[in-house]
């Protein structure tokens, strides 16, 4: 008898061990097949994204083809009236170039100089042109001065001195470029020095020249020289339109 119940009981203990192991293998079986599952709908959706993405490149290539001769219009609009407006030199008025800051660069080119230069200035442009570079002055108005103290460098009353400038002469007129407008733009334009009384022509007549009327003239000179500078400009810019 206590054999039989010892063979019942195993037999019962195998079963529920079976049981186990059934279930255990239904668990694994169905996490496999989840995971297969939810691989499946990533790379589903990753197949849809980039269909998508496609699809939109492709619309945004077709518009950009449509717009293909706009877009070249546009940028060629673009690009003149930037060069128009980086090349362009404005001409002034009598009050304008009175009012005009001389201690900041006029912009010019050597080319733009040789349209002006005359006389004993000629042939000296890349000497005013160096002077604004290194000083940051306008050289339209230094040579201002030098024409009107010099009748166009004509006439100087030291030795190369073309400005009336100091009471000696210079070893060249290229030097003596570079000496006055060191000297206008360090003492007479900067602020501090020694004798500065503001940043326009009036302001530099006051401790440069004894005649009131010193400022008039150049300011008269440097109006004609914008006025022929900005037309030669504005002709060439118009050709671009």
């Amino acid at each position: 008898m206590d054999n039989k119940r010892k063979i019942c009981e195993i037999n019962i203990k195998q079963r529920h061990s079976f049981k186990k192991i059934v279930l255990l293998i239904l668990i694994i079986t169905a996490a496999a097949v989840g995971s297969v599952y939810a691989a499946m709908h990533i790379k589903i959706e990753t197949i849809r994204s980039d269909a998508a993405r496609a699809s939109k490149i492709l619309s945004e290539e077709g518009a950009a083809s449509a717009e293909k001769i706009d877009l070249a219009n546009a940028l060629r609009t673009s690009t003149v009236n930037e060069v128009i407006k980086g090349e362009s030199i404005p001409s002034y008025s009598t009050s304008q170039i009175m009012d005009l800051d001389v201690s900041k660069p006029s912009g010019v080119t050597v080319s733009d100089l040789k349209l002006v230069t005359k006389g004993g200035l000629s042939g000296l442009e890349e000497a005013f042109y160096k002077a604004e570079q290194d000083y940051g002055i306008n050289c339209l108005f230094v040579m201002a001065i030098a024409a009107h103290e010099s009748a166009n460098g004509t006439m100087c009353f030291r030795p190369n001195n073309m400005f009336g400038f100091g009471s000696s002469g210079f070893s060249s007129k290229a030097e003596g470029i570079d000496v006055v407008s060191k000297t206008l733009a360090n003492s007479y334009l900067s602020p501090g020095g020694s004798l500065y009384s503001g940043k326009t022509i009036s302001s530099v007549n006051k401790k440069y020249a004894a005649s009131t009327t010193w400022d008039d003239k150049v300011a008269r000179n440097m109006v004609n020289y914008y006025s022929i500078i900005s037309k030669k400009h504005n002709d060439a810019l118009n050709k671009l339109k």
